[in-house]
């Protein structure tokens, strides 16, 4: 029995892929984004579960990029942030895919060519402002990159900062992109490009170009909102009831005393907390969780390994019960979204930030 734990649906995934490449032209590759443990999902076992459907994975940085290469020898991997000056030569030797933002870098990875010439893909900055050659700037620092002999461009890609809430942005990026593809595949022929996250493969599916990089979609979870009914959840989060106790008018709970009681009042602890990943933005919020398949609404301050509910609506509730923070009981049901918008914050995190040390559960095919 596990004090808290996520349960993965690794059918789920297969499924939202599935949906996901529906609108996309048939020649269209994924590459399957994972980063940060796969948006708190478990990267090996995700990559292993998507690698039929997938052309080839994203990452963030090296250290991912070798944690991954192992249950995927036969897949690209590419890392999406640019790697520190230390770490090329590693990034290099493991043929990993780096991403370029400068033809100045581009030139930093040709010092480590050998018999073969180095793949990249290069980043575009069409409007995130991150990382990426300037718009303006980039047909120059593709001009710069092809006459590095030891450089192979596999592909030219960008980003849309805002794919789910400013559409019109977004199109405008994009059709940037389509209006210099005929002049990036004269330039380095055979190269691949790719624009599209997982809001843009929601909301602009024609713009596919030659790969797309699915993220949050793929854990079931869509932004914008209004495409949640073509994905499902792949992730639930659990913890257990470790203390019952019923507790006079007038006590006050948790740290900080933010919360008293304003009658007799039946409570639960939780085992779980903020070093769990729990958002401690939760303490005062309207949130709650799942227990018998009844909303018990958090009260005081969250503490580093336990959260207290309230269950006097509920007096059978006792030690060892099952708690649902996010996911589905009998009729209810809390999404990840529901938590951070009660956090104040959005899924992305809500995922990332569930520590290790809550147990990662693969559940079998179905």
């Amino acid at each position: 029995m596990f004090r808290s734990w996520t349960e993965i649906r690794s059918d789920f995934l297969k499924t939202n892929l599935k949906e996901l490449r529906s609108q996309l032209p048939s020649n269209c590759g994924v590459i399957s984004v994972l980063k940060a443990n796969a948006y708190g999902h478990g990267a090996v076992e995700v990559a292993t579960a998507l690698k039929t459907d997938s052309q080839a994975f994203a990452v963030a940085c090296l250290s991912e990029a070798l944690t991954l290469r192992q249950s995927v020898p036969d897949r690209d991997i590419f890392i999406l942030g640019p790697s520190v000056p230390t770490e090329r030569g590693d990034v290099v030797k493991n043929g990993f895919i780096p991403t370029v933002s400068s033809a100045e870098e581009a030139t930093e990875y040709a010092q480590y060519a050998g018999s073969h010439r180095i793949r990249i893909s290069v980043k575009i900055d069409t409007g995130m402002g991150r990382i990426g050659i300037w718009q303006d700037d980039a047909q120059a620092g593709l001009e710069a990159i092809s006459r590095l002999p030891a450089i192979s461009v596999h592909s030219i890609a960008t980003h849309l900062p805002s794919g789910d809430k400013d559409p019109v942005f977004s199109q405008q990026q994009l059709e940037w992109m389509q209006k210099h593809s005929d002049a990036f595949r004269k330039l380095f022929p055979g190269v691949l490009l790719h624009a599209l996250n997982s809001a843009g493969i929601l909301e602009f599916p024609h713009y596919a170009f030659d790969l797309v990089r699915p993220g949050l979609a793929l854990y079931g979870i869509a932004s914008p909102r209004k495409h949640q009914h073509r994905l499902k959840p792949v992730l639930s989060w659990k913890a257990r009831v470790i203390n019952v106790r019923d507790v006079n008018k007038g006590r006050s709970i948790s740290y900080g005393r933010t919360y008293i009681t304003s009658k007799l009042s039946r409570l639960a602890t939780l085992s779980v907390g903020y070093a769990d990943g729990y958002p401690l933005q939760l303490s005062g919020s309207s949130a709650y969780v799942l227990i018998h398949g009844h909303r018990c609404p958090v009260v005081g301050c969250i503490t580093m390994d336990q959260t207290i509910v309230d269950v006097s609506e509920h007096p059978t509730v006792s030690p060892g019960d099952e708690v649902v923070l996010i996911g589905e009981q009998q009729a209810e049901k809390i999404t990840a979204f529901d938590v951070a918008d009660w956090a104040n914050t959005i899924p992305w995190e809500i995922l990332t930030r569930i520590h290790r040390r809550v147990r990662c559960v693969f559940l079998p095919l179905y």
